[in-house]
């Protein structure tokens, strides 16, 4: 993935004609990390195999929290740890797309792009992986990271922009 990733990358950058952004470049290659370390997590151990060929194989806990709070009876810490993770997971997500793409500046957007996401990982997992649980949790906690992310990148953009307007406005006076 990496050659492929970096082969795209010199192609964009050649055919652009030489117009190269450094930092807009960092980001770029900073999200495709963040994908594949996704990818690693919510992967991992890559024992894929066809779930729907076994009988009862297929297991997707659509209750709330049920398994959250019964997967560590007595140990809320363990509880706290995994919800946290699920949601610091997608907070980059809510950061990244709207950056990098203009058109996805909006809460609704990005919290939809967080659950589509999330359903792919946890649909995935539910098929195609024997050793993940999916559930509706995950897909909670992520939509949430997703967006708290979101709402991180609108305040420091609007606080960027907010800085930048009164030394215009300092310089001006």
């Amino acid at each position: 993935m990496t050659l492929l990733w970096l082969w795209y990358r010199g192609n964009r950058y050649l055919s652009h004609k030489g117009k190269f952004r450094f930092f807009r470049e960092v980001i770029i290659n900073l999200f495709f990390v963040y994908l594949l370390s996704v990818i690693y997590l919510t992967m991992e151990p890559f024992y894929f195999t066809n779930e729907l060929a076994k009988e009862g194989a297929i297991s997707f806990d659509i209750n709330l929290f049920y398994n959250l709070l019964h997967m560590a009876d007595g140990y809320l810490m363990y509880q706290l740890l995994y919800s946290l993770g699920n949601v610091l997971l997608f907070v980059p997500l809510g950061i990244f797309v709207p950056y990098l793409f203009k058109h996805t500046r909006h809460l609704f957007i990005v919290l939809l792009m967080g659950f589509s996401s999330s359903l792919t990982i946890e649909l995935t997992q539910t098929f195609f992986t024997p050793t993940r649980l999916a559930t509706v949790d995950d897909l909670f906690f992520n939509t949430l990271g997703a967006v708290l992310g979101f709402v991180l990148f609108t305040t420091v953009r609007f606080s960027y922009y907010k800085a930048i307007q009164c030394t215009r406005k300092n310089r001006s006076a």
